[in-house]
């Protein structure tokens, strides 16, 4: 799972549909029925973070950098997450400089003349 981390005891009424929906994929997949909602509920997390920074992204409120901070995933992965959903976002040349900048962070300084582009997961 996730690691050892403090947790918190959530107590959810689903419908029945839900509950047996839950309990076939849990069957299916070797699993208890409560550590395939923890995934599940971690899955959806992560995409719904992920869908939120997508919005403020093309609503033009957040830059890359920020909404690869939103997600929670690296900017990297922005990239690519806004390149496969076709976001657009037209912005200035400040904002520009601050994207270079956060992606300069992330390069390795040139040996003998050559810049190499490491990548942050």
């Amino acid at each position: 799972m996730r690691g050892q981390r403090a947790v918190t005891r959530l107590n959810l009424r689903i419908p029945g549909e839900l509950a047996r929906e839950l309990e076939e994929l849990a069957h299916a997949e070797h699993l208890e029925k409560i550590d395939i909602a923890r995934q599940l509920l971690w899955e959806g997390v992560a995409r719904r973070k992920q869908e939120l920074a997508l919005r403020l992204y093309a609503e033009g409120k957040i830059t890359k950098s920020k909404a690869a901070e939103v997600a929670g995933i690296s900017l990297w992965d922005m990239m690519a997450l806004v390149e496969q959903r076709g976001v657009r976002w037209e912005y200035s040349l400040e904002e520009a400089k601050a994207e270079l900048t956060e992606v300069l962070k992330h390069v390795q300084r040139p040996t003998r003349g050559t810049a190499k582009l490491q990548r942050q997961d």
